[in-house]
């Protein structure tokens, strides 16, 4: 059965859409505040959760925090906002994650009936997995800032979208400025992290290092043996060349044996950190 944290300050929504969902077979957890409400993401596996937007007296828009630590708790769970306030960019500004569904209370339609509709449609929607890449974006030794995209964008990303995992691959678009957080949230949300470890930049070490503290399945890159250190060797590693064309297709072979062996058998992609510390 699929689980739903339903959280609103009002009872009779929790009482009346909390009834109707699990007449549906729903299982769902229900809270009045912030503080229940993270106790609650904390203890349980979740498919989805709804939230509304003005929840909680220490924040103006409390279901937007909320919101954000579920996507981060629990990158996989679907976010529904059930308010009374209309969408406009103000309340899209609120939010620092994507949300999956937003109903107003007051519509045309029922509340309710617009949450079991949205939840239908969520279930149906294709679900293609998060693929993110950590690679360099300026010249390093090895390649310019343009090779480096050509790299991405004519071998990493066709060789994952083609496999037939339903994985979206993307890597950073966010060049300049502070982008720390969103490369974070990127790198906790994906279901695979491709890691190219190519002249050793440090910027890669360091959130490579991030992914192994946070998730398991990631697969190690390189244009040199020489750039992966001794110790992570063991692991998936692809050492590739980008230059010739069956460098490019010998490249696609290995980067979809991997994802199958991944997806057939989860424990090879276990993290070095989380394999120590024992977290499946």
């Amino acid at each position: 059965m699929q689980s739903i944290l339903l959280v609103d300050d009002e009872i009779h929504i929790r009482r009346d859409l909390g009834s109707r969902l699990r007449s549906r077979g729903y299982v769902v957890h229900v809270a009045e505040d912030l503080e229940r409400a993270e106790k609650i993401v904390y203890c349980e596996k979740l498919d989805y959760a709804i939230v509304d937007l003005k929840i909680d007296w220490r924040a103006e828009f409390g279901g937007a925090l909320i919101a954000s630590f579920v996507k981060k708790s629990q990158p996989r769970a679907k976010v529904i906002v059930l308010t009374a306030y209309p969408i406009d960019d103000n309340v899209r500004s609120m939010f620092d994650v994507e949300f999956d569904g937003y109903i107003e209370k007051g519509g045309e339609e029922n509340y309710i009936e617009a949450v079991l509709r949205t939840l239908e449609e969520l279930r149906n929607r294709p679900d293609f997995r998060k693929c993110f890449v950590l690679m360099p974006f300026s010249s390093t030794k090895s390649c310019s800032e343009d090779q480096w995209s050509y790299i991405f964008t004519g071998m990493i990303k066709p060789a994952v979208e083609r496999s037939g995992f339903a994985f979206a691959c993307k890597r950073s678009d966010v060049p300049t400025g502070s982008i720390i957080e969103h490369i974070l949230d990127e790198v906790n949300r994906a279901d695979l992290v491709i890691a190219d470890l190519t002249d050793r930049n440090p910027n890669v070490f360091y959130e490579l290092g991030v992914r192994h503290a946070l998730r398991d399945s990631t697969i190690l890159v390189a244009q040199d043996i020489n750039d992966v250190p001794f110790d992570l060797r063991p692991y998936a590693v692809v050492v590739y060349d980008w230059k010739t064309d069956i460098g490019r297709k010998d490249f696609k072979k290995r980067i979809k044996r991997i994802i199958e062996s991944l997806d057939g058998e989860p424990s090879q992609g276990a993290s070095p950190v989380r394999k120590y510390l024992g977290i499946n």
